[in-house]
Parts: structure tokens; sequence; C-alpha cells
């Protein structure tokens, strides 16, 4: 048969989703792959562009042709197959019609006709709008209906809780007519993945249950459509005796992005891994703290912190076993094990068990966190080994001092990474470049490593729950006995980029040389966040002569001077409450002054090792980005910076030929899409197995919201909402920031606001700890902040109690 308008399963035109729609070339490329599958014929899209406003009669000819070709008395499945139908991120299921058991020519042309019409229902137009998917057009299968002794619907995992260890087969004796049309309670069927080992059976009193040698063919066709297609599938099946046929196969749209994430996790061959555990509690909260999300998978693998928790579980003596997966990848978003998160702070004594670190837990377990035992001799078994082993790299008396000696050498060589042009080199040549790169890092990685997560880390948790215990309101006094630090690279930063405003106000003739040598040793910042996937002022001159450009309306005082008033605050609140320890309280004068030191010099620590490490990332990022190009060019990826979409792993086996230009785009595809979902729509705070769990927590009432009190003070203003560092010119003087969170390249806009809002971090957030610095009132923790208000909104900002007040505007 050959014709324009109806499609033989045989012709290749049926193997092409632009001819047929998505469903019918799922069914050719099945039937092609020795899949059996019932007959079937495709009325085209052409058709469909062509004759569906005057009717389906102009098919009448080629459509009894090919009923010819069918058993008398046949009967008849029709149903939509419209472009992009039954892909990987559109399934449309439900929203166009299928009509079942058809005969006769007058009444397959009315059934074709009715699928057609389904293509204008307003639940199908909402669905392409909301997904962004312009199908364009409709085929419609006309395929024999099987006379099914068992029929039902197999899934290659479990639909519901997305676990990838679990399929789902759903069984009815009969026509799937009663499966779909739920006039029959089907047998549901829990198998083991891969094997099929049945888990568990759940069925009616009156049904029997499905045979196991149908069960196992029908598991096995489930798998196998999965590996030929590379994706798992919802099939559609049907039983005559011991013969299963395919009716349908479809990718499981919901689980796509737990698929392609799991090619990119470290533990992805591990046998104790139990990421599906549906008993199994995570957080997004602490994870926060190390990457922010929307994370990409590429970064995701790059700084991956399991291995630390290795580590820590050693320095403290801990028997384990830590679990492979410390961490998984979802919604874009880093999870950490609520449980591995929870001894992790048994080694802290329970007065430090601060707001910021119980942040990390649901609020129904916060309590039982805050009450746990302290591990006291593993916390001294750490302090010994750091104090009295390589005490130049860890303790904290000497560690602040060899990170000093380190970073000028660091500087030098890292001036010299970013000269290079990695475009002429081979991959040989750049993987011995990252030899070095690894070599320099492996260095002053170490002594960063202990200062930053160990001594910087404890020290603010353990000065603030002293200073609530000895003189209540601690987190609002360690803001106020840790602020306008000297030192402060960020603050530099800033005060610099300030100044070159003033050059370009004044029109200062040496503007030009001034901005060019700023950049020149700054172009490794200017990211939204560490993450790779972000620009760099080293990739765009203009993102930061925008920046300086932002500064020519304001008025307020240089970031410098700005400090210096929040450094005799600080200096003031120490002596005050130094002044305060007298009599029998005399013994905590010597303690404070101590702990204030240290924690200043840490907190600086803090900071300032982004600015040279900030190095580090922007070198990997021209180098991914390098391969990128390579991989783009050689029709692997669609673009270069489709490379961040990928997992390290997967990078590797792409440059090595291991990875195909179709499965690498369909990863890149979803997970970019997921990636821009999260960026706007924070991500679910807790998981159980990939289920949402429901903090019970109240964090808002009608016009407020709670988080975490950060840096103390009142302020009230304008809302503005911003999701990228490149968006900061549009802020402007005593506006309130809200975003997700904040990084160095953030700091130049610290000196044109009255307070910030951040969606995920800490007491500890880089956005917090500048507040500090700049005396500005700063909530954080306070999830979903940027759907709950709205540019121009008036709020008030309570940083000491973590309020923020709805003063005028609609919260969301």
């Amino acid at each position: 048969m050959t014709d324009s308008l109806l499609v033989a399963s045989s012709d290749p035109r049926c193997l092409r989703e632009s001819e047929v729609g998505g469903k019918a070339a799922s069914l050719a490329t099945l039937t092609a792959a020795g899949f059996d599958v019932p007959a079937f014929c495709v009325v085209s899209c052409e058709a469909f562009l062509t004759h569906r406003a005057g009717g389906a009669d102009p098919l009448r000819r080629p459509l009894r042709q090919w009923l010819d070709t069918q058993p008398p008395a046949s009967r008849f499945a029709v149903r939509s197959s419209a472009r992009g139908e039954d892909s990987a991120d559109n399934s449309f299921a439900g929203l166009y019609s299928t009509i079942l058991g058809v005969t006769g020519i007058e009444s397959l042309l009315e059934a074709v006709q009715r699928c057609w019409l389904s293509y204008e229902n307003p639940e199908a137009r909402n669905y392409r709008e909301r997904r962004a998917n312009d199908a364009g057009a409709m085929g419609v299968v006309i395929q024999a209906l099987v006379p099914a002794e068992w029929s039902g619907v197999a899934f290659a995992v479990n639909p519901v809780t997305l676990a990838l260890s679990e399929g789902m087969i759903s069984a009815v004796p009969g026509l799937g007519e009663a499966l779909v049309s739920g006039s029959v309670n089907p047998e549901e069927i829990l198998v083991s993945a891969p094997s099929g080992e049945v888990r568990s059976r759940k069925a009616a009193a009156d049904t029997p249950p499905l045979p196991g040698t149908i069960l196992r063919k029908v598991w096995e066709m489930t798998l196998a459509a999965g590996t030929h297609f590379r994706f798992p599938q919802d099939i559609e099946w049907a039983a005559v005796g011991e013969r299963v046929f395919m009716l349908q196969s479809r990718p499981i749209t919901t689980v796509a992005d737990v698929f392609y994430s799991r090619n990119i996790e470290p533990w992805r061959a591990s046998e104790r891994a139990r990421p599906d555990d549906p008993d199994r509690l995570w957080t997004r909260a602490y994870a926060d703290e190390i990457w922010a999300p929307p994370v990409s998978p590429l970064f995701y693998n790059i700084q991956n912190l399991t291995p630390s928790f290795a580590a820590y579980w050693r320095w403290h003596g801990d028997p384990g076993p830590l679990p492979p997966d410390v961490f998984k990848y979802y919604k874009a978003t880093a999870y950490a094990d609520v449980a591995v998160v929870r001894r992790q702070y048994d080694y802290h004594p329970p007065f430090s068990r601060i707001a910021g670190i119980l942040n990390f837990f649901p609020a129904d377990m916060q309590d039982a966190v805050r009450r746990d035992k302290w591990l006291w001799r593993g916390r001294l078994r750490r302090t010994l080994l750091f104090e009295l082993q390589q005490r130049h790299v860890r303790s904290l008396a000497h560690n602040h001092e060899t990170l000093a000696s380190l970073w000028p050498g660091f500087i030098r060589q890292s001036d010299e990474w970013f000269d290079l042009d990695l475009d002429s080199m081979t991959l040989e040549q750049i993987a011995a470049h990252r030899a070095e790169l690894d070599k320099v890092v492996g260095v002053v990685s170490p002594a960063c490593g202990f200062a930053v997560a160990y001594h910087a880390h404890d020290l603010t948790f353990i000065l603030t729950g002293l200073l609530d215990s000895w003189f209540g309101s601690g987190d609002e006094l360690y803001a106020l006995v840790t602020s306008g630090l000297e030192g402060s690279i960020t603050v530099e930063e800033s005060e610099q980029i300030w100044r070159l405003a003033q050059q370009l106000r004044s029109s200062n003739a040496d503007f030009a040389v001034d901005f060019e040598r700023f950049w020149h040793s700054h172009r490794h910042r200017g990211a939204s966040y560490k993450d790779l996937i972000y620009p760099r002022w080293g990739d765009d001159r203009e993102q930061l002569l925008e920046l300086v450009r932002s500064y020519l309306d304001s008025r307020g005082v240089s970031p410098r001077e700005q400090n210096l008033r929040m450094s005799r605050t600080r200096r003031e609140t120490q002596a005050r409450l130094l002044a305060e320890c007298t009599g029998l309280t005399a013994w905590r004068r010597p303690l404070l002054r101590w702990l204030f030191r240290y924690n200043e010099i840490y907190m600086s620590e803090r900071d300032n090792h982004r600015f040279y490490f900030d190095r580090v990332w922007y070198q990997l990022r021209r180098i991914y980005r390098s391969y990128g190009r390579r991989l783009a060019a050689s029709g692997v990826l669609g673009t270069g910076d489709d490379v961040f979409y990928l997992g390290a792993p997967e990078v590797e086996q792409a440059l090595r030929g291991e990875l195909d230009g179709r499965e690498a785009q369909a990863r890149v595809q979803v997970r970019r899409r997921v990636w821009h979902e999260t960026l706007r729509i924070q991500s679910p705070k807790f998981l159980l197995g990939y289920t949402e769990y429901a903090d019970r927590a109240r964090r808002t009432d009608i016009t407020a919201a709670i988080g975490i009190g950060a840096s103390p003070g009142l302020v009230t203003g304008t809302a503005r909402i911003i999701y990228d560092a490149r968006e900061l010119p549009k802020v402007r003087d005593g506006e309130i920031l809200i975003t997700r969170q904040t990084d160095p390249a953030w700091s130049t806009v610290f000196a044109r606001i009255a307070g910030l809002v951040l969606e995920t971090g800490g007491v500890l957030a880089h956005g917090a700890s500048l507040c500090r610095e700049f005396n500005l009132p700063c909530v954080t923790a306070l999830d979903r902040a940027t759907e709950l208000f709205h540019d121009g909104d008036t709020i008030t900002v309570d940083g000491t109690h973590g309020r923020v007040q709805l003063m005028s505007g609609g919260m969301s």
C-alpha cells in the first residue's frame, strides 16, 4: 500500500515521528525489532493537516484497501498518535481519544475524526502550552484488536514511588477495556527489577491470579522494550494462550529525572545503595550549604562530598558503616541522608545545636536531634588528632597560618592556567594539565578543608550556643561579634567596583586601564554561584561593566566605610560582653576572648578562601567548555554548554566515543528542563524515597513567613526578586533582595540593599555573613521566598526573629 494519507506499518515512513506521530513510530520500531505487535496502519500527520476540517472521508479508499488485507469481522483499536506524544518529556496520557472495538469502514472513519477533534480539547491545549510543546499534527493508529484472554499494563519502574528497583504489572482477565474503564479491579503485582521476582500481589476476591508463565513473559517484554528504547517503558499488553502481544509502549515520563540522574551517581554500581527505600528520609537543607540548587549534574559530581563524610567518620572513630549513597541527585538538587547528617551532629555538644543545625531536619525531629546524646569521646579523639598530628595543616592554632603561606604561590600558578588556549590543546595535553591542576589543588585543599569544614563551622555553632546560654539572643549576638571583619576580600572587591563607578561617573581618564586591571585579576569571579554552569567575568567583560554602570545612580557610602562602621560595632559588643563576665562568671572572660579571636580568624578564612578557590572552579569551567565545544562539533551534543548537563563520568564516556549523541542529548534535554524548573520553583525540602515529606512546621501565616534570623535588624523596603547574578544591575538603593542563595559575585550589591532574604542556607550562608559585615538584617532558610513575594511588594524583614512581613502587595 502506497498512499500519503494512510501509512502501512512496514513502510519506512512509519518509523518517522514527523510522518506518523510518536505512538505509531514507537509501534513501527517495535515491529521492526521483532516484538509481537498486532497488525496496524497509520493515518498520517499529513492527512490531519490537510483533511481534518472537512472530515475523514478522503481516507475511505486507502482504508478500505487496507481492510481487505485483514481477517473478516476484525475489530480495531483507534488511537491518537500526535507528534511529541509518548516521548520521555511528554506523554499526553488520556488527553487524546482512544476508541476500542471499532468495526467497519464507516465506524473507522468516524473514530479517526473523533481522534482528530480531540487534538483541540481544552485539556490537550493546556498541556501543550504548559509543556512548551507545540505538537502541530496528529497521526492516528488503527490496530487490530487482540481477542485477549488476559490484558493489562506493565511499568518497568514503579510509577508512583519512582523506585527504579521495582516494577509494576496490572492484569485483568479478558480485554483491556475493563481495565481502562475502571469497571474491574485489576490484580496489582510488584516485582523486583530487573529479576522479576514477585514482591507482592493484590487482587479482588473474584479475580483469578495472572498465570506465572504470562507474568514472566510480560516482564521480559517490558524490560526488552526499555532496553530497545534505552528508557523505562509503560507497555500495554494482551495475551492469547501463552502468546503475549505488545499493544503500545511509551516512556514513563514521570521517572525521566530519576532514571537519567542515576547515571551520574558515584554509588550507581553499589549493591548497598538504597536510594529507593520509601522509609529513608532525605534533606535538601544540608546539601544547600554545599551546592545551591539548582545544581548542574557536572558540578554534583565534581564537588560530591561523600569522601568528606568518610573522613569525618574516620576522624571520630565512628564504626559506621557509612552508606555509599550519602547523597542523591533529584530535581537538580543534592539530597543528603538525614540519618547520616544526624549522626554527624551527635558529635556536637547539645548547646551548639542551634537553629542553623536544626533547620537540616523536619520540625517533628528537631527536639529529638537537640536531645541526642553527645558523642564526646569521638569529638575528643578528633580534636587530639588535629592538634597532635600534622598540626601545621590541621590544628586550630596553625591551620590558618599554613593557608596564608600557600595562597601567594597558588595565585601565581593559577594565573598561568587562565592564559592557556585550551581549544588548541589535544585531549592528552588537557589531561596532563588536569593532573597538574589536581596536584596544585591537592596541596591547598586539605588545609582549606580543615579551616572551613571544621574550624569555622565548629566555632560558629559553639560560640552562638554559648552566647545564647550565657547572655540570651545567641544568634543576634553572634552576628554582632562577627561583623566588620578586617581583611575581607569580598569587601575589598566591592570597594574596587564602587571606586570604578566613581571614576566612570566623573569620566576619569584612568577608568579603562583600571577596569582592565581589575578584570584581569578578578576574571575568575562573577558567577551566580560556584557551580561551573554559571558564567564568570572572564567569559564576558560586559557582565562586569554592566555591574559597574549600575552603581552610577547609587549615593551610598563606600563598602569599606560600611565595613569600618561594623568593625567598631563588633569591638564595642565584644567589650560589653566581656565586661559582663564578673564575679562567679569571670572565668568566662578568657574563654570568650579566645573564641572571639579564632572565630574572627576562621570566619575570615571561610569568606576569603572562595576568592582563591574560585580560580579552580573557573579553570574547570574553561576545561569543560572546551570539552563541550569538541563534543558539539562531533555531533554528540547540540551545543557546547550542554556539557554542564552531563555528569563527569558521562563526559569522559563521550570523549572516548562510548556515549552517542542520541543518548547524550536525551539526557541533556530532560536535565536542562528540570534545572530551569528548579531555578524558579524550589525543590522539596525533605523526601521519603522520592516522595515529598510533609514537614509539619508552621512556616507562614496570612501575611508573614518564618525562616532563620541570620543577621539582626528590622527594615521595611521594596522587594526585588533576583535569580542570577547577571540580574544584579536591576537592584536599586534601599531595596530588599530576595533570592535562592548568594555567592561572592553578589557582594557588590550589599552596599546598596537594605536587607536580604534567602531561600536556602543558615547562619553560615555567604549572604548572611555579608549582611553581618554590612549591618543588614537577613532571614535565611525561608522556603519558596522567591515565590511567596513579588517584585514591588513592600515587606518588613526582621533579621533578629527570622520573620518577613508583607506590608503591601499579595503573598502567594
